[in-house]
This record gives structure tokens, sequence and C-alpha cells, in this order.
């Protein structure tokens, strides 16, 4: 049963982002090894193998083109990972042209795995982004207002090559994040001199951390401000390495580490049927986050002890369908993950309701259809409702994205909800629906269950556009079980 229900698009999304975000700290460069000028045609090209404990998972290429306006960004990585127990390889394109000065003009970012495809576009017009979010066939616009130019990454590297930081300073950068598709920010620390093995040969470097979203991922940069190296999330390694060693060298099969696995968080004691209880109460360990713990009147925390209490179904409130308080706008809104307002989910929602109109019973109609119709078997993916009413078929993310997107459009205020639920021993990452029925009630349509059971344990609430908060819980957090019925 686990292998449906962990929440694998958060672990690959942090996987993504460790990708993401790297080689962000300028340094300074000799004049040979800064960039084409624009308008020129020479290329800059580079290769690096990403690693697995020491085994060969994937492959990044970079390629700058200069052009009459600016220049041309070209990357892709391919990688061969482990999720769910389940080998999944996962490709991913990202083009992009900016200006003489490296700001975003327009970019396309794509997300292969195993025959899905997810894409978002962009163009900037002013003081906006407008672009589109296109995946399981159905596109979606969006648009963001910009304060300052726009970045990718690597593209702020580049903009500002001729900049120094010394050992303790530290900077803050903003780019855009493809995969949350808004504005993110990178604070960077210069670290100081190190020497670095690679290939048996010793070279000094320098090591930066880059802090983001709360994790932090260090790399090590030549005297050119080139990477050697990177650490990033989930334990992979990138290093750098020529075409040929970045595309046929180490290969296997499948990786050594499953990451669900790895991300899963440990938990001392044994909970007994774990589908029925009500309350729960846990100590934590590692660093406590109060806005990732604390989610009243359902979950509590004072100092390290965490409780968890499901709603008492007696204390519902109903009211009649749709919901026009104001109040809840946000909570019924569509969103490019959550397209409640589509034509398709709109008539979906009608067609499993009919004439009920009372908030309690609907809810419990959207929840046995989408339990019942959504077929559970693991995917990795970035989860739209669209997608997931069209394939049918999904694991807590399909499940959690389509109930509530249908919950919206039939006017019952909802939301996505992501933690942890217990399972075979341990706390794995999962994604659930909230509802509103006088108060906030977890609602999870794998488990089939409303309320869900009081070992869902939640630290962030929003779509998966949200989900990355979770960089601050993966493994920083121990629990053990003090009370339980």
């Amino acid at each position: 049963m686990k292998r449906f229900l962990v929440f694998a698009i958060v672990l690959f999304w942090l996987v993504m982002i460790g990708l993401l975000v790297r080689r962000t700290l300028p340094q300074p460069r000799p004049v040979s090894s800064l960039p084409p000028s624009a308008g020129t045609s020479t290329a800059q090209e580079e290769w690096m193998g990403i690693y697995q404990q020491d085994q060969k998972v994937g492959y990044l290429q970079r390629r700058v083109t200069p052009t009459d306006t600016g220049y041309q960004w070209e990357e892709q990585w391919q990688m061969k990972l482990r999720v769910l127990e389940t080998p999944q390889t996962m490709h991913t394109e990202i083009r992009a042209d900016t200006d003489l000065h490296y700001a975003l003009t327009h970019f396309s970012f794509r997300l292969l795995t195993n025959g899905a495809v997810f894409q978002v576009t962009g163009d900037v017009a002013g003081s906006e982004l407008h672009g589109q979010i296109t995946t399981g066939g159905e596109t979606s616009p969006f648009s963001l207002p910009l304060h300052e130019p726009l970045y990718l990454p690597d593209t702020v590297q580049m903009a500002l090559r001729k900049t120094t930081l010394q050992p303790g300073e530290e900077r803050q950068f903003s780019i855009f994040n493809p995969l949350s598709m808004r504005p993110d920010t990178i604070a960077v620390t210069a670290i100081g001199p190190e020497t670095l093995f690679l290939q048996g040969k010793a070279q000094t470097v320098t090591k930066i951390a880059e802090r983001f979203n709360g994790t932090t991922v260090h790399a090590w940069l030549d005297q050119e401000g080139k990477v050697v190296k990177e650490e990033a999330t989930m334990g992979l390694v990138l290093l750098r390495e020529n075409r040929e060693d970045a595309l046929g060298s180490g290969w296997r099969d499948t990786a050594p580490v499953d990451l669900v696995t790895w991300a899963a968080i440990p938990v001392s004691g044994v909970l007994q049927n774990p589908r029925l209880l009500t309350l729960l109460q846990l100590r934590l360990s590692g660093p406590i986050d109060p806005a990732l713990f604390s989610f009243p009147p359902r979950q509590q925390r004072q100092d390290r002890t965490l409780t968890v209490a499901s709603e008492d179904l007696s204390t519902l409130v109903t009211y009649t369908l749709p919901q026009t308080n104001p109040e809840f706008a946000g909570d019924l809104a569509p969103t490019p993950f959550l397209q409640s307002s589509h034509p398709r989910l709109v008539a979906q929602a009608q067609q499993i309701l009919g004439a009920e109109h009372d908030a309690v019973r609907a809810a419990r109609r959207l929840l046995d259809w989408t339990y019942t119709a959504l077929d559970k078997v693991p995917t990795v993916g970035l989860p739209t409702a669209l997608a997931a009413l069209e394939s049918k078929k999904g694991d807590c993310n399909e499940h959690a994205v389509l109930f509530t997107a249908l919950a919206r459009a039939a006017g019952l205020p909802a939301r996505v909800a992501a933690g942890v639920v217990y399972l075979d021993g341990a706390f794995y990452y999962h994604a659930w629906s909230e509802v509103w029925l006088g108060q906030w009630v977890a609602a999870d349509p794998v488990f089939h269950q409303f309320p869900a059971d009081a070992t869902h344990i939640k630290f962030v609430e929003g779509g998966p556009e949200e989900h990355l908060a979770l960089l601050k819980i993966i493994g920083k957090v121990g629990m053990e079980i003090v009370e339980s019925k």
C-alpha cells in the first residue's frame, strides 16, 4: 500500500530545486572566461555528471549562445532515480532568452517523466510576467507582477561575474522558479578557499553555501568561478565532466537509494491501527519552525510536544452550496494546478452531486467519487486537477488536487494540505485535502477518510506550488510517540 500513498512529487520537486538553485555565486573571472559578447556566434558549453552514493544517475548540459539582442540559454538534465521502488527516468529542458544584462525576456521549462509532459512558458512584458502552464494536454494561463528584473539562477551568475564576495559575506538574489511559477530568493554566502581532490588531482577552490527555502546546499568553484562540484538536495552530487564522461561513464540500471525511503521521518515507538486513531501526541526532535507545525484546532504544538486530534463530526456545521462569503474567495478560486472553473471539472462536479446542495453531504459524495474513480498508482510528475480527471489514476497528489478542485467547482471551500502520514513504522510524505464545514476538516481521498485519522501531520497548506516549504523538514526532524488513541 505504501508505494501508492507517499508524497513522491514533493521529493522529486526537492531534487529538481536542488539542481535549479545552483551556481548562483558570482566570482571574478579573467577576460578569457567571460561569456561571449552579444552579437557574436561563439557559444559556450558545459557538462556535469550527477551522482548518488558515487553512482552516476544523470547528467547536465548547458549552452549559452549570443544573439543580436542578448543571449540564448539552453540547459537539459536527465536523471534515472528510484521512487516508490520504481525506476523513474526524468528529463528536463530549459530554454531562455535574455537581454544584454542577462535578465529574462522569454523562457520555456519542460519536464518529461515516463511519457508525461509538464511545461511552463513565459514572456516578460514591462512589469509583468505572462505565461502558460501545460500538462495533461490542457493549458492554463498565469500572470505575475514584477518589481525588478527577473533571472534564472545561472543568468544571475552571468550578470554579476565581475562581483566578488569575501569570505563570510552574504548576498541575496531574486530568481524565477519554474516549478512554483513565482519569484524566489537565494541567499549566497562565501565560506572560503579549500583544496578539493577530483579525479586524483588537487584543485584550489572556493566553497560557497546557498540557502533556499529552509535548506542549504554547497558548491565549490575554481579560480575562474566555474562550478567543479556541488552537493545538492536528497544526497545528489554534481561533478564537472567532459561530454564523453557525462554521457557514457558509470551508468547502471537503477539508482542505489529510493528517494521516498531516504526522506521518511523516523519515529520512536509503534502505532497500532493507525487508520483508526483520533488522537496522537508526539515529541519532536531537531529544529522546529512554528509555522510548519501549528494548525489549530486540529493540530497544536506546545514547545516540543505536538498533539493532533481528528475533527468531531458531530460539531460540523453544514450550509447550502455554493458558499458566497467573500472570506473564502481564495479557497474557491481556480489556480494553475486546481483548474476549478474549467468546464470539464464544473460538469464533473455537477454530475457527481446532482441536486445535492448540502455542504456536508456534498463533501462525502465528492470524496467517495474521487476514491472510487482514480486508480491508485505511483506517479512522478506535477499534478493538476485536469490531468488527474483525464488519466483517472495517480497517487496522493492527484487525488488531493482533483478532490479539491471538484469541491471548489461545487462552491465548497477547499484546499490542499501536505505533510506526513504514519505507515509501516515511519512517517511518509503525503498530501490530502481540507474542506470548510464550520471549521476546516481534513479529508483524505486516498485512504477514503472523512475526517482523516490523527496520524496526518500537516506541515503546509496550499497547492503543489506551496509544498517546497517541506525543504525545512526533510532530514531534519525526528518524532517519538507519547500517546495515541
